[in-house]
């Protein structure tokens, strides 16, 4: 008798990340600007380009512009669950960092940003039970720092049927 699949539910947890991202209106307005002139088609091909299911950054990133990498993985793996990470790294080019502001979310681009990921993540109540049988909870936010980039990193768990 086959076993389910273990690792299936990176890619489950990677759609449904993308998903809730998308959907958000102020993280596509902080990622893309004004978007009423763009089709759905270019919209999310626009938005495809800033959010990246890897956390692969590539040194030759030039435009100063905001980004959002992330990736599931799986510390532990027990006989009938398994502990899943989503490890998210939000950075925007530093010209840009302190010149953007949205009514009801304080702090530079980045804060903001965080702020939405946050909203988007654990409190839409569509989107809370989507991940694992417990909650998406936030343990660790970090700094990322690089010659051209700021921004930080965060570190969601969830505990999930192996």
């Amino acid at each position: 008798m086959a076993r389910k699949k273990t690792l299936r539910e990176r890619g489950q947890f990677k759609k449904e990340i993308h998903s809730a991202l998308y959907k958000s209106a102020d993280i596509r307005e902080l990622l893309l600007g004004d978007t009423s002139e763009m089709s759905a088609v270019q919209t999310m091909e626009a938005f495809k380009n800033h959010v990246k299911s890897h956390l692969f950054i590539d040194d030759t990133i030039t435009d100063a512009t905001t980004y959002i990498f992330y990736d599931v993985i799986m510390p532990e793996l027990r006989a009938q669950t398994k502990h899943c990470q989503v490890i998210m790294y939000l950075i925007c080019h530093r010209d840009i960092l302190d010149n953007y502001e949205k009514e009801g979310y304080i702090g530079d681009r980045i804060d903001i940003l965080s702020q939405m990921v946050e909203d988007a993540l654990i409190n839409d109540d569509d989107r809370v039970n989507k991940f694992g049988i417990g909650n998406l909870d936030i343990t660790d936010v970090g700094f990322y720092n690089a010659s051209r980039f700021y921004g930080c990193i965060i570190t969601f768990e969830v505990t999930s049927f192996r």
